[in-house]
């Protein structure tokens, strides 16, 4: 023991295992720091390459299950190939299953594992596929597995391929119970929202829709609102339950603003729930929304119900809010008007919006021109193209006016608010309502300052010559078209004009050019639609014209074209036959009567033959009536 007042020496300690001044071990001699150089390194004596895979083979052993993954792995590279034959697959299968019964949901959440339970879901049988939906949807968490960047690629998989399953739909369905709200709004678990929706039977889907409305319609549902309809929306709900409305419309709106700030415009479920949130909403709510929306308008035209948010966006948002949809448009004027759904959100953008100018500039400009045409090259380098646009002098608008959808457009600025109802839906009556208005203070305020008809006429002017010259150039398409014969009635109510009376009796020579390739001509005055649209235009010529409006007739040019023949070449078919009964109707002079009468008995003849033959004979009946 040492003596009092001495100092008791300080222990040297060599962490290196060596001398103090050498050192060892890797750490420097006495000062405890490791030395990186000389530690050996396992795969030192590797090359790069190899290096990086006994790297990647030494983190992946980590993993849950590592070694039944990578026999699996070996499995789904033989499974995945074309070329197996039946049996094949289901010997590979079943080695497969008994690698990862027990197993699937923590192998589904590894990146590179989760294309191997899709693969199982896809190759498996009934049975087998069951025991997969049963593991991951009872024993796992399938709203877990959804929210992940791989494995939910597996419930997506699993959706697809229970479609016919009854009993996996429902176990599917029942994992996602309670848990809607929270995948509608997360980035990836919108995916499977989305494709759960567009797959399995609203029927099934149901329960779930109703989490959307709030723990009132999800989760304390006694079934009368499942069992009432098989697709619930906000307006089924507040007519079953009219108290729950508030809470409805509260749980929507936090869910939309959520989805807002995710960025999920483009999901069909996500603008169903905008759209009832918006037609169930005063138009003060609805505003106050717009300005999160407009600027994704092209976004939203994809599906008829995102339409609907883009027209009640356009018909209760400030000019500010239809200046920005209308640039988030510009451009898509063409592809939008043939679209089934998107079309209806721009006839309601150029029925509300009161700055003509800036819609001309942004909509209208885009259909003054022929669109350009993507080249198709072989591999020689040659334009193989089909080319519609080879002829340069077609117009620009004829396309449209021959589709449904696109011919809207000319009919809402032919036509003023009352008369609509002649070519619009009820539908499309409902989102064209006229005279929206929002509460300020304590009154009504229209959305729209200026006068419709007014904005309507400023439109129309700007396509006024194109739209005439497209007639003029194209009556005989327009007038075999169910679609078009509406548009050129319309223009030829509006604007009538000498050389449009005339172009469509050229017109009439043309006959069906594609009966014409067959070897058989059919005449437009025998052609099932065109007859009935030469009909309707001469039912337009009213009797109270002056006397130069009255050459301008449809009636008097046809007469002037047929006179002498007008028995033989327009009333040689029962169909023409109706025709020469509506000329006779709209002639104020009498000279087609006149003409007609001489030839009254070989149409009673041609009314015999036809009977004779059993052959329709209206036409040819409804003209000997018109005689008297």
């Amino acid at each position: 023991m040492a003596a009092s007042g001495e100092t008791k020496p300080k222990k040297s300690y060599n962490k290196g295992g060596g001398n103090s001044k050498g050192g060892g071990g890797g750490y420097k001699g006495g000062k405890g720091k490791f030395d990186n150089k000389k530690r050996k390194d396992p795969f030192e004596d590797l090359s790069p390459a190899n290096k990086k895979r006994a790297l990647k083979a030494q983190r992946q052993s980590f993993r849950p299950h590592a070694e039944t993954v990578i026999a699996a792995k070996e499995l789904w590279n033989k499974l995945r190939l074309k070329g197996n034959t039946q049996a094949e697959t289901e010997k590979m299968m079943v080695e497969l299953m008994t690698l990862l019964t027990g197993k699937f949901n923590k192998v589904a959440l590894q990146h590179d594992a989760s294309r191997v339970v899709q693969a199982a879901v896809q190759f498996g049988n009934k049975g087998q596929r069951k025991i997969i939906v049963r593991e991951l949807c009872e024993e796992g968490s399938v709203s877990e597995l959804a929210k992940s960047q791989y494995a939910h690629f597996v419930v997506l998989k699993m959706i697809k391929c229970c479609v016919k399953d009854d009993e996996s739909m429902r176990k599917i369905v029942k994992g996602f119970k309670g848990q809607m709200v929270k995948l509608a709004v997360h980035a990836v678990g919108a995916r499977v929202v989305e494709f759960l929706f567009a797959n399995f039977p609203t029927k099934i889907t149901t329960k779930l829709k109703l989490e959307f409305y709030g723990n009132r319609f999800g989760l304390f549902n006694d079934g009368d609102l499942s069992n009432a309809t098989s697709n619930p929306t906000i307006h089924t709900i507040v007519k079953l339950q009219p108290e729950g409305k508030d809470a409805a419309l509260e749980s929507l709106l936090k869910i939309i603003n959520k989805g807002i700030e995710k960025g999920l415009y483009s999901f069909a479920y996500f603008q169903q729930l905008i759209c009832e949130y918006m037609t169930a909403s005063p138009p003060t709510e609805i505003r106050s929304l717009c300005s999160s929306l407009v600027d994704h308008s092209i976004h939203l035209l994809s599906t008829r119900a995102g339409s609907r948010v883009v027209a009640e966006c356009a018909a209760y948002g400030t000019p500010k809010d239809r200046k920005r949809i209308l640039k988030s448009l510009k451009g898509y004027t063409r592809s939008s008007l043939f679209h089934s759904d998107a079309y209806i959100a721009l006839l309601r953008i150029l029925d509300v919006t009161d700055d003509t100018v800036n819609v001309q500039k942004a909509l209208l400009a885009e259909l003054q021109v022929l669109p350009e045409e993507k080249k198709k090259m072989n591999v020689l380098g040659e334009d193989v193209s089909e080319g519609r646009n080879k002829d340069k002098n077609r117009s620009p608008l004829l396309d449209l006016v021959l589709s449904d959808t696109g011919s809207k457009l000319f009919l809402l600025l032919l036509m003023d608010e009352g008369s609509r109802k002649k070519y619009f839906d009820p539908n499309e009556m409902e989102v064209l309502r006229a005279n929206p208005t929002i509460k300020q203070g304590d009154e009504e305020v229209p959305t729209s300052k200026k006068n419709a008809n007014t904005r309507r006429m400023e439109l129309l002017k700007y396509m006024q010559t194109l739209l005439t010259d497209c007639c003029k150039q194209h009556a005989d398409q327009m007038l075999l078209s169910r679609c078009g014969c509406k548009v050129l009635r319309e223009v030829y109510i509006t604007f009538s004009s000498k050389e449009l009376s005339d172009a469509i009796v050229e017109a009439c020579d043309n006959g069906d050019d594609d009966d014409e390739d067959m070897g058989e001509y059919l005449s437009v005055f025998e052609h099932p639609v065109g007859q009935v649209s030469i009909k309707n235009l001469i039912i337009c010529d009213s009797d109270d014209k002056s006397e130069g409006d009255k050459n301008m007739t449809l009636t008097s040019a046809l007469y002037t074209k047929y006179e002498g023949t007008l028995v033989d070449d327009i009333g040689s078919s029962n169909r023409g036959a109706f025709v020469l009964a509506a000329m006779i109707d709209s002639d104020s002079s009498g000279a087609v009567m006149k003409e007609i009468v001489e030839g009254k008995k070989e149409i009673k003849e041609r009314i015999k033959q036809c009977k004779d033959a059993s052959k329709p004979c209206a036409g040819f009946e409804a003209l000997i009536k018109g005689l008297k």
